[in-house]
């Protein structure tokens, strides 16, 4: 054809928007699967850590011939003069990150509490056997540690926080 170009065609305008729109709509139908998918990414993370804290735990408990250790369910409030969990776990955890929720969001309480998960620290110094929670409901529903807050949803769902009961499970209160 005469007046033309030897370089080939070029993408017009019209074609480029069409290709950017055609994007666009792929990005906001994946998105909101991809923000479900972090979200359980999250959630498993965090059972993996307080299976891990339960290792611990579990270490910890043979070396004390049962008894649950005394630490502040929220040491940064100083109500008592107990050590924070972070710091009696510590040394059997393999990482101080093992008690960072990777939901926490920035670090709140992980930074402040040493940990993203509170103990129950009305368990602390007798036996979990001996607790009026484990006589009422068993070792497999009596919380020891979790999420400080709901991190992996609304406050009150299932799956909503994680928990870490006396026999080692972690899962959900339900």
């Amino acid at each position: 054809m005469p007046g033309r170009s030897q370089h080939g065609r070029a993408f017009t305008l019209v074609e480029l928007l069409v290709v950017i729109a055609i994007i666009g709509l792929l990005v906001s139908i994946l998105y909101p699967a991809l923000h479900t998918a972090m979200a359980l990414v999250r959630r498993a993370r965090c059972q993996t850590n307080l299976h891990a804290v339960a290792v611990g735990m579990r270490m910890y408990l043979n070396e004390s011939n049962e008894v649950m250790p005394v630490a502040a369910q929220m040491p940064s409030l100083r109500l008592t003069d107990d050590p924070p969990i972070a710091e009696v776990l510590g040394p059997l955890l393999s990482s101080p990150e093992t008690l960072l929720c990777p939901a926490d969001p920035d670090e709140k309480y992980f930074k402040s509490e040493g940990s993203s998960y509170e103990y129950q620290s009305i368990l602390g110094g007798r036996k979990v056997a001996d607790s009026f929670l484990t006589k009422r409901f068993g070792e497999h529903m009596t919380p020891v540690m979790n999420d400080y807050e709901p991190f992996h949803g609304q406050g009150g769902e299932p799956g909503a926080a994680n928990y870490l009961f006396a026999n080692g499970r972690v899962g959900d209160l339900r």
